[in-house]
C-alpha cells in the first residue's frame, strides 16, 4: 500500500513538474495572451468604468471604442474564450470593481448547460500554466480538481512535443486568426472585421444536461451581490446568436432567461433581440462579423445610456 501511494505521489509530482517547467511554444503569441493586455487595461482604468465580462461572443461582438466614445466612460472588453468557464470570468474581474462601475456580463448559453463550462476546460489550463500564472489566484480548490484531467493531458502533450490546440480551430483561414495582435487596445478582436465570413458548421445541441445549472445562476446572482456591495452595478445581456440554430436552442434560451429572472438578475435585453441572420456571423454561432457588431453595439449603447440616465 505504501509503495502504491509513493508511486502515485511521484507520478503526480512528475506531471506537475512537466506541466510548469516545460514551456508550450505552440501557443506563443496566440489570443490567450490577450488576457494579459486586457488585465493591464482593466487595472489602469479609473472609475467609473464599464467592464464587459464573458466569452468570445463579446470578443467578437462589440466595438468598445464606439461605446466609450458615445458614453464618455472608459471601457474594457474582458471577453476572450468561453472555455475559461463562468467561475473564472467572474472571479478575475472582482478585485477591479469599484464605486460607480458598470459590469456587463454576457455568458454563452453553453455556460448554463454544458458540464465543465462552469469551472473551465483545457484552455484555462493553458492560460494559468503557460500564459500568465498570476491567474492561478482566481481558481478555487474545486476548480483545480476539476481541471486535473485536462492538466495531465496537457503535461503529456508537452512531454511528447505535440501541438496542443487550445482553440479547437485551425489556423489557416487567415494569418493572424486567434492571435494576440488581432485584438485592439479596448479588448475587441477587430482584425476579423475586414475578412469575409467563414462557413459555419451546424452545432446542434452539444450539451450535457437539459436543466439550467443552478450553480451558474448562483454565480451571477452572487456577482450581483458583490458588485452592489462595492457601490457598482451589474447588467446581464444575452450573447449574439445565429438564427439558423435558434430553434434548436430556443428551449434552453427560454430556460436561461426564466432562471435569471427568478434570481432577480434578468437579461437587460431580450434574447431575441440578439438573434441575427446567419449572414451576420463570421465563423461560429456566437461570433458576429462587422455588420453584426455594429448593430449589437448600438443596442448596448442605448441600454447603457438609459441606465446612466436613470442614475
Amino acid at each position: 500500500m505504501i509503495s502504491i501511494v509513493c508511486f502515485v505521489f511521484l507520478f503526480l509530482l512528475m506531471v506537475v513538474c512537466f506541466l510548469f517547467l516545460i514551456p508550450n511554444k505552440n501557443i506563443n503569441g496566440n489570443s490567450l495572451y490577450a488576457n494579459i493586455d486586457k488585465h493591464t487595461r482593466l487595472d489602469s482604468l479609473p472609475s467609473p468604468k464599464i467592464i464587459f465580462v464573458g466569452g468570445s461572443n463579446l470578443a467578437y461582438g462589440l466595438d468598445s471604442k464606439r461605446i466609450q466614445d458615445s458614453l464618455g466612460i472608459p471601457v474594457v472588453n474582458m471577453g476572450l474564450h468561453a472555455g475559461f468557464g463562468l467561475r473564472f470570468m467572474v472571479n478575475e474581474i472582482k478585485p477591479s470593481v469599484h464605486k460607480g462601475d458598470i459590469v456587463v456580463i454576457s455568458p454563452e448559453y453553453h455556460h448554463f448547460f454544458k458540464e465543465g463550462m462552469l469551472n473551465g476546460e483545457k484552455v484555462l489550463v493553458a492560460l494559468v500554466v503557460d500564459v500568465d500564472r498570476r491567474n492561478l489566484k482566481y481558481l478555487s480548490l474545486g476548480q483545480m480538481l476539476h481541471l486535473t484531467p485536462f492538466a495531465m493531458k496537457y503535461a503529456v502533450s508537452k512531454i511528447a512535443g505535440k501541438q496542443f490546440d487550445v482553440m479547437d480551430e485551425g489556423t489557416d483561414f487567415y494569418e493572424n486568426r486567434y492571435k494576440r495582435n488581432s485584438f485592439n487596445r479596448y479588448g475587441d478582436e477587430n482584425m476579423h472585421w475586414t475578412y469575409p465570413n467563414r462557413e459555419i458548421k451546424k452545432m446542434g445541441m452539444p450539451l450535457s444536461t437539459d436543466k439550467v445549472s443552478e450553480e451558474a445562476i448562483g454565480l451571477i446572482s452572487g456577482l450581483n451581490t458583490y458588485v452592489t456591495g462595492r457601490e457598482a452595478r451589474l447588467m446581464v445581456i444575452p450573447p449574439a446568436f445565429m438564427n439558423g440554430e435558434y430553434n434548436d436552442y430556443k428551449r434552453i434560451i427560454d430556460q436561461t432567461s426564466g432562471a435569471l429572472a427568478e434570481s432577480k438578475v434578468p437579461f437587460s435585453i431580450p434574447p431575441e433581440r440578439f438573434v441575427y441572420p446567419d449572414s451576420l456571423f463570421f465563423n461560429t454561432i456566437y461570433h458576429l462579423n462587422k455588420k453584426g457588431v455594429d448593430d449589437r453595439t448600438g443596442v448596448v449603447i442605448s441600454m447603457l445610456r438609459k441606465e446612466l440616465n436613470q442614475h
